[in-house]
C-alpha cells in the first residue's frame, strides 16, 4: 500500500509535469461522484473525476488499486488519482472484489478455495470499463481515448485485461506500476519449498494447486505469458529499483526485462522506466514524483 500522506507532499511540490490536453469550448464544471456501482457487488464501485471544460475528446483514465488481489482500496490511491484529475483527465478509480485472504496468517496455514478468483477480477476490470463506456455521453468524456492505469496487483489485472479477450479495441494504452509479470513457480528450483504463504497463494489466485501439471493456470494470470501479438496496447512499465514484495518470487529487474523482451518480440510498442531508489510503493524520498511524471508523459502522448 502506499503511503499516501508522502505522496500528497510531493505532489504539492510537483510544478511541472507533460500532459496534452484537449482544446475544448465547453462550458461544463468539474464533477466528482463517489461509490458510483458498476455491478451488483458491494465491492465494485468506482469513484468518478470529471474535469471541468471537457468534451468528446477528454482522455479517460481507469485506475485500479493494488493489495495483493486480496486487499487494498481505492482510496488509498486518491491523492494519486486526483492529481490526475487536476491535469485534465476523466479519473474512474475503482475497486474489485477480492480473493479470499482468510487464514493465510495462521499457524499453519488454512488450505481453502477462494470463491473469487484473479480471473474474475479481470472481469470486473472488464465491468468496469464497459460501464465507463456506457456513460460517455452522460459524462461528457471521449468514448475511444481510454488508459488503464495500475499499481502492483492493480497492474498486474490492468495488463491482463488490456491483452485479453475482452478489450475488443476498447482500451488503447495500459501502464504497469510495479506489477507482478509472472506468478509461475514450477520452473523455480525447489518450487515446492517456497513459503507456504506464497503457495496458498497461488492456489487462492488460481483455483489450482502450484504443480507443473497447473502450470498453464498460473501463466493465464501472468502478464508475461498473456501478452500476445494480437493486442498491441501501447505500454509502460514502471519499476521500483528496490522491487521487494514480501517473500513473493520474481519481483526483481530480470523478470521485468524478460517481460520487456517478449514485448518488443510481439511488436508491442512499449516504454520501460526504472526509478532510482524506489521501494515497491514508491515512497522513498523523490520516487512518486519520478513516477508520476513519467506516468503523465505517457498518458499524454500514448492515445
Amino acid at each position: 500500500m502506499m503511503n499516501m500522506k508522502l505522496v500528497s507532499l510531493f505532489f504539492l511540490l510537483l510544478t511541472t509535469a507533460a500532459c496534452k490536453k484537449s482544446v475544448s469550448n465547453s462550458n461544463l464544471q468539474a464533477e466528482t461522484f463517489l461509490n458510483v456501482s458498476y455491478g451488483s457487488n458491494s465491492l465494485q464501485k468506482m469513484d468518478v473525476y470529471l474535469p471541468a471544460k471537457r468534451n468528446a475528446d477528454t482522455k479517460v483514465v481507469v485506475f485500479i488499486h493494488g493489495g495483493s488481489f486480496i486487499g487494498g482500496d481505492k482510496s488509498d490511491y486518491t491523492a494519486l488519482v486526483e492529481e490526475l484529475y487536476k491535469k485534465n483527465f476523466a479519473v474512474l478509480n475503482i475497486n474489485y472484489r477480492l480473493v479470499d485472504g482468510s487464514g493465510l496468517e495462521t499457524n499453519p496455514i488454512t488450505h481453502k478455495k477462494s470463491s473469487i478468483l484473479i480471473q474474475d477480477q479481470v472481469i470486473d476490470v472488464s465491468a468496469a470499463v464497459d460501464f465507463v463506456i456506457s456513460k460517455v455521453e452522460d459524462w461528457q468524456v471521449s468514448n475511444s481515448k481510454i488508459a488503464v492505469v495500475g499499481h502492483s496487483a492493480g497492474a498486474t489485472l490492468a495488463l491482463l485485461y488490456s491483452y485479453g479477450d475482452k478489450n475488443t479495441g476498447k482500451v488503447k494504452a495500459v501502464a504497469n506500476l510495479a506489477g507482478a509479470l509472472d506468478q509461475t513457480f514450477t520452473d523455480l528450483p525447489n518450487y515446492n519449498l517456497l513459503p507456504p504463504p506464497i503457495l496458498e497463494f497461488g492456489y487462492r489466485y488460481t483455483g489450482f494447486e502450484v504443480s507443473p501439471t497447473n502450470e498453464q493456470y498460473y501463466k493465464a494470470i501472468s502478464p508475461l505469458y498473456v501478452a500476445n501479438a494480437g493486442k498491441k496496447i501501447n505500454t509502460l512499465t514502471i519499476f521500483p529499483e528496490n522491487n521487494v514484495v514480501g517473500a513473493f518470487p520474481k519481483q526483481n529487474r530480470a523478470t521485468f526485462d524478460a517481460f520487456t523482451n517478449r514485448l518488443n518480440q510481439l511488436g508491442i510498442s512499449n516504454k520501460f522506466v526504472q526509478i532510482p531508489g524506489a521501494d515497491h510503493s514508491f515512497t522513498t524520498a523523490g520516487s512518486v514524483q519520478l513516477m508520476f511524471i513519467e506516468l503523465l508523459t505517457f498518458l499524454g502522448s500514448s492515445y
